[in-house]
């Protein structure tokens, strides 16, 4: 049988994304290597949303006649499309010269993939998040894609929180005077996308000195609160850095969710941590306590060992950032403390000690409830999206989840700049009220002239 495109799923295209069989056209075949099937077994056992997803596959598998599944004809799914397991084309030879070495999963894939292509009518199309299998598939002469899902842009498309606009002088002194003004009332504002908490930098079109930043609230764009606020004795004029005060400044019933996205230097741990320290032991507490974490290798199916009395020690290499704005940020204070005799001046390891500062490891998160808690996670680009429901529904009454990130910072082989945890979430979760985004600029980065110039020519 015939049909328009034979699509053959790996493992990992098959748990990206809730029903992923389905996401094809009716007048195609999905197709399934069986070595897929043991791979499903495995991941099913991990305590992931992978893993998670993976069991939910093999239970959809299930429900159908494992004889019709692996038969010529396959079974029919809800949306018109035809599923089969496919075991057969041992026999078919590959050439080339990056084939050697390859693995029994991947060999069987490549097979198959041309068995299907030499025996049937139909464009066959090998789908797969691994690029070197791809490439592999192509030197073969067959077609080989990635994932396709929308709510994956590309890096210069994702949702930035914020947009430089224009003004007309009236429209300027009217924000100032009445407190806001309206979408139409920005120049050209066809061209923006207005989601809520939106932020603005407005310029006014007759004289460029003039210029302030705003919120967008759903209806009205209304200047910010949290403006002259000094979160534990910081201050910025850069407007990402601004911008980002006021999300993370915000009530956790107002903004349970912030994610701010830039490169290293442009402020995000620093930023977070102080409006932390903040919001936990200076002026009137709103949280209880500071929990933090980053991605390890715990989220693959490792882990660090055994943990009572010595996660810190073997957390420590994965938070190196966070440690460092820590230490920062309680140096600084220090400093402070030392010309105002009257306050105590608080060690990083008193934080630790009594447990206003903890650590946890993502892949021991569920089934709690965190509570009353200011929670950052960091290096989210590196945290597989199907793990990010599992953090972000561990939210309970009184705490704000902030997730930093660089999409453009990659160090798991499964992810990329386009699909990866930090911009899943952003772009899922943009049109909800409860949710900020802040991309901050390199231009808004507060390292050394050395260390932007470095970053941007090395």
């Amino acid at each position: 049988m015939n049909y328009k495109k034979i699509m053959i799923l790996r493992t990992n295209a098959l748990i990206s994304r809730p029903n992923a069989t389905l996401k094809f056209g009716e007048d195609n075949c999905i197709v399934i290597p069986m070595p897929v099937i043991d791979e499903l077994e495995k991941k099913s056992g991990e305590y992931t949303e992978r893993g998670k997803n993976a069991k939910k596959v093999l239970e959809y598998l299930d429900s159908f006649s494992m004889h019709k599944l692996t038969s010529q004809e396959g079974v029919r799914q809800k949306n018109g499309s035809v599923l089969r397991i496919e075991n057969g084309f041992n026999d078919v030879e590959l050439h080339g010269d990056i084939l050697p070495n390859l693995s029994f999963l991947d060999r069987r894939s490549l097979q198959i993939a041309l068995g299907l292509k030499e025996s049937t009518k139909s464009q066959v199309i090998l789908i797969s998040k691994n690029a070197a299998l791809r490439l592999k598939a192509k030197t073969l002469g067959i077609k080989a894609q990635d994932v396709k899902d929308d709510i994956f842009p590309r890096l210069d498309e994702q949702y930035t929180g914020r947009v430089n606009c224009k003004v007309s002088k009236t429209k300027m002194d009217k924000f100032f005077s009445n407190g806001f003004i309206l979408p139409k009332d920005i120049y050209n504002n066809y061209g923006i996308e207005w989601m809520p908490n939106l932020f603005l930098s407005m310029t006014v079109l007759e004289d460029s000195s003039v210029s302030a930043i705003a919120k967008y609230d759903g209806n009205r764009i209304i200047p910010l609160v949290h403006r002259d606020e000094h979160p534990f004795g910081i201050s910025t004029k850069k407007a990402g850095q601004i911008m980002a005060l006021e999300a993370l400044l915000a009530s956790p019933e107002e903004a349970p969710l912030v994610i701010l996205k830039g490169g290293a230097g442009t402020g995000k741990t620093y930023l977070s941590l102080a409006v932390a320290l903040e919001k936990t032991i200076r002026t009137t507490p709103i949280y209880s306590r500071i929990l933090i974490t980053a991605p390890t290798d715990t989220i693959g199916g490792g882990d660090l060992g055994y943990l009572p009395g010595e996660l810190e020690k073997k957390f420590n290499p994965h938070l190196g950032g966070i440690m460092d704005n820590l230490r920062i940020l309680l140096g600084a204070e220090k400093n402070n403390d030392s010309k105002q005799k009257s306050k105590k001046h608080i060690s990083e390891q008193s934080l630790f000690n009594d447990r206003t500062i903890e650590m946890q490891l993502i892949a021991y998160l569920r089934g709690r409830s965190i509570t009353n808690t200011i929670f950052i996670i960091d290096e989210t680009q590196n945290i597989h999206p199907d793990d990010i429901k599992s953090i972000v529904t561990r939210a309970s009454t009184g705490s704000k989840f902030i997730f930093l990130g660089d999409p453009t910072q990659i160090d798991n082989p499964l992810l990329n700049e386009r699909y990866n945890g930090l911009v899943y979430l952003s772009e899922k979760m943009k049109e909800s009220p409860m949710e900020y985004t802040v991309s901050l600029t390199e231009e808004e980065s507060v390292r050394s002239p050395l260390a932007k110039y470095a970053a941007t020519t090395l």
